[in-house]
C-alpha cells in the first residue's frame, strides 16, 4: 500500500511540475547549466541549451558548439531524459543555426510504456549593433511527437495490450536578447506562440504557452547574476534567480532558486581545451533530487 501511495504521489507531482512546454511531460531544465541556475539564464547563455531556453542567445556562441545532456527525472531510473544540441555559424553574416533533439520515456522493467521526442531547428541573427549594444532575435521550429505505447493487457505488463497510438504537432518559439556593454543582458521568449494542438478528436488539447522575461548582470568578470519571471495562463507567476562564480578560468560554481514550487539548484562547471563538463543537483519539496550531467565541446577557430 505504501508503494502504491508513493506512485500516486509521484504521478500527481509529475503532472504538475512537468506540464509546461514541449510535449506532454516536458522537463523544464534541459542541461546541467540550466538546472543549476534554475533556468534563470534566459538573457545570457553560452552553451547549446540556449536553443531550448531562448534561441536568440545562441548568437553569443563563438564558432559553434555541441552539447549532450542526460538525467533521470527525480532520480527515477524509469524516467530518463536525454538532450543533444548543436549551434554553428552561417555564412555571410546570416547568424547562427541550431539543431536540438530531446527524448524522454517511461519504462517498466524492459518494456517502454510511452515515449516522447522533440526535434528543433533554430535560427538567431543580429537586428542591430553598435559599439556598446546589440539586439538579437531568434526563433525555433519544433516537431513534437508522443507514442503512447500499449495498454496493460490481460497479462498486465503490456505484452498483449493494444496499441494506444501516437500524436504529433508543430510549434514555434520566438525570443529576443539585448546586450549593453557586455555586462547587462535582457531576454524575452514566448513558447508555443502558434498554440499547437496535439492529439485528435476528444483527446486533442492545446500545448500550454508561456512568456519568460529576465535579465543578467555581470558586476565583475567572475560573477554573473540572473533573474527571470515566467507567466503562464492559469498559473501563478514564477520567480527564478541564479548566480555564477568563476573561481578560475577552468572552474565555475553555480546556484539557483525558483518559486511555484520552491526548488533549489546547485552545480559546477569544469572547462579545459574546449571541453566542458557540467553537473547540477535539483531539489524538490516532495520528490527525490534530480542529478544532471552535461558534456560540451566548443569548436575552435580552425573549424
Amino acid at each position: 500500500m505504501r508503494n502504491i501511495n508513493m506512485l500516486r504521489l509521484m504521478s500527481i507531482s509529475l503532472l504538475i511540475s512537468l506540464s509546461f512546454g514541449q510535449v506532454t511531460t516536458d522537463v523544464p531544465y534541459k542541461s546541467a547549466a540550466m538546472g543549476a541556475l534554475m533556468g534563470s539564464n534566459i538573457a545570457y547563455s553560452l552553451d547549446g541549451s540556449g536553443l531550448l531556453l531562448n534561441p536568440a542567445t545562441i548568437s553569443n556562441i563563438k564558432n559553434g558548439t555541441v552539447l549532450a545532456s542526460t538525467q533521470r527525472v527525480y532520480n527515477q531510473s524509469y524516467l530518463p531524459h536525454n538532450m543533444l544540441a548543436t549551434a554553428v555559424d552561417l555564412p555571410k553574416g546570416l547568424g547562427k543555426l541550431g539543431v536540438s533533439f530531446e527524448s524522454m520515456s517511461v519504462s517498466y522493467g524492459d518494456r517502454t510504456l510511452s515515449g516522447e521526442s522533440a526535434l528543433g531547428l533554430s535560427h538567431a541573427f543580429n537586428l542591430r549593433e553598435d559599439r556598446i549594444s546589440s539586439l538579437n532575435m531568434g526563433y525555433t521550429l519544433k516537431y513534437l511527437a508522443v507514442d503512447y505505447g500499449q495498454s496493460a493487457g490481460v497479462s498486465g505488463d503490456g505484452s498483449d495490450g493494444m496499441d494506444l497510438g501516437s500524436a504529433s504537432a508543430f510549434a514555434v518559439d520566438l525570443g529576443f536578447q539585448a546586450t549593453l556593454s557586455k555586462r547587462h543582458w535582457v531576454g524575452v521568449v514566448a513558447h508555443n506562440i502558434n498554440r499547437p494542438m496535439i492529439g485528435s478528436g476528444s483527446a486533442a488539447f492545446n500545448l500550454p504557452r508561456d512568456v519568460q522575461a529576465g535579465f543578467s548582470y555581470a558586476p565583475t568578470q567572475q560573477v554573473i547574476t540572473s533573474f527571470m519571471l515566467v507567466s503562464s495562463p492559469g498559473f501563478a507567476t514564477e520567480l527564478h534567480a541564479g548566480l555564477e562564480f568563476g573561481l578560475n578560468p577552468f572552474f565555475t560554481l553555480r546556484a539557483g532558486i525558483q518559486s511555484q514550487p520552491n526548488r533549489f539548484g546547485t552545480g559546477f562547471s569544469f572547462q579545459a581545451k574546449g571541453i566542458t563538463l557540467d553537473y547540477a543537483l535539483l531539489t524538490h519539496p516532495i520528490l527525490p533530487a534530480t542529478h544532471q550531467i552535461s558534456l560540451a565541446y566548443d569548436f575552435v577557430d580552425t573549424f
